[in-house]
C-alpha cells in the first residue's frame, strides 16, 4: 500500500464523521449496529449531488484519454460487446456510465435505472435525451430478453439479496452480463457498513467461490475479467480484496 493510500485509510477509520465530509468513502466497519436501526436506506438528494459532483471530473479525465482504473475496466468490457447492442445500466446513479458508453460505443443503445428517485432526476437534467426510469433490481420492468446486454453499475455490492439480482440480470440479457465494480475476496462474503458521500450504506465483500456458484445458478458464464481501481479492504477492515469489472454470457 502507498503511503497515500494509508493516510487515507488512517483518516477515513480515525475521524469518520469529519472524513465522511472530505471523502467518497469512511469509517468503515462490521459492526452494522453502529449506525443504529433504519440508518441505512436509498440515498437522499444531498448525497445523490455530492456523488454527481465527485463523478464529473472523472468523466472529464476519460474523455480526455485519462481514465482512471475503473473507467479504463468498464471501456475494456465495453469493448467486447457487440457495437450495435441494446444496453440496460442497473444502478446507474447520476448517469455518469452512460457517457462512457457514449464515447466508447457510440452504437449502443443505452437505458439507465436506479431505486433513487433523486439520482434519476439528476440522469433526466443532465442527459435528457437519454432513457431512464426508476426500479428495483430485485423486480426489473422489463420483459425477458429485452436487452442485449444487463450491466450492473457498482450497485450489486450494495445488495443483500444479490443472487436475486443476478437471476433478474439474466432474466432480462439476451447475450451478456457486465458486473462492474465488483469487490472479491479469496474468502467468505462479508457484509459491512461505512459512510458513502456522507450517507450510511450497507456493502458487501464477495467470496469469490460464493458469487461463482450463484452465476452457474443463474446460467451465467465469466467470459472475462478487467481488474478495476485499488479498493484493498484489509486496511480498513482486514479483509484482503481487489475490485474487478466481469463480463459475463448468458
Amino acid at each position: 500500500m502507498s503511503f497515500t493510500s494509508a493516510l487515507l485509510a488512517f483518516a477515513s477509520q480515525r475521524f469518520p464523521k469529519l472524513s465522511s465530509r472530505v471523502l467518497a468513502s469512511s469509517g468503515y466497519t462490521l459492526d452494522l449496529e453502529k449506525f443504529g436501526p433504519n440508518a441505512f436506506g436509498v440515498w437522499s438528494p444531498s448525497t445523490a449531488e455530492r456523488q454527481d459532483r465527485a463523478w464529473q471530473p472523472i468523466i472529464a479525465e476519460a474523455k480526455a484519454g485519462r481514465p482512471r482504473e475503473d473507467v479504463a475496466a468498464l471501456e475494456a468490457a465495453l469493448a467486447e460487446l457487440p457495437a450495435t447492442a441494446t444496453l440496460l445500466e442497473v444502478g446507474c446513479g447520476g448517469g455518469y456510465n452512460s457517457e462512457i458508453v457514449a464515447f466508447s460505443a457510440p452504437a449502443v443503445m443505452y437505458t439507465g435505472l436506479d431505486l433513487s428517485e433523486h439520482m434519476i432526476n439528476l440522469c433526466r437534467q443532465h442527459y435528457p435525451d437519454r432513457t431512464f426510469t426508476v426500479g428495483s433490481a430485485y423486480e426489473l420492468p422489463f420483459d425477458d430478453n429485452s436487452f442485449d446486454v444487463v450491466m450492473d453499475g457498482v450497485a450489486l455490492l450494495h445488495m443483500t439479496e444479490w443472487p436475486r439480482a443476478l437471476a433478474q440480470y439474466a432474466r432480462v440479457a439476451k447475450k451478456y452480463v457486465v458486473l462492474h465494480g465488483i469487490t472479491v475476496t479469496e474468502g467468505t462474503t462479508a457484509t459491512f457498513a461505512k459512510y458513502a458521500y456522507g450517507q450510511p450504506s450497507l456493502e458487501l465483500v464477495f467470496g469469490r467461490a460464493e458469487v461463482m456458484a450463484e452465476l452457474k445458478k443463474a446460467g451465467l458464464k465469466l467470459i472475462s475479467t478487467h481488474p478495476g481501481d485499488d479498493y484493498d479492504l484489509e486496511a480498513y477492515l482486514g479483509i484482503p480484496s481487489v475490485s474487478e469489472t466481469w463480463v459475463l454470457s448468458v
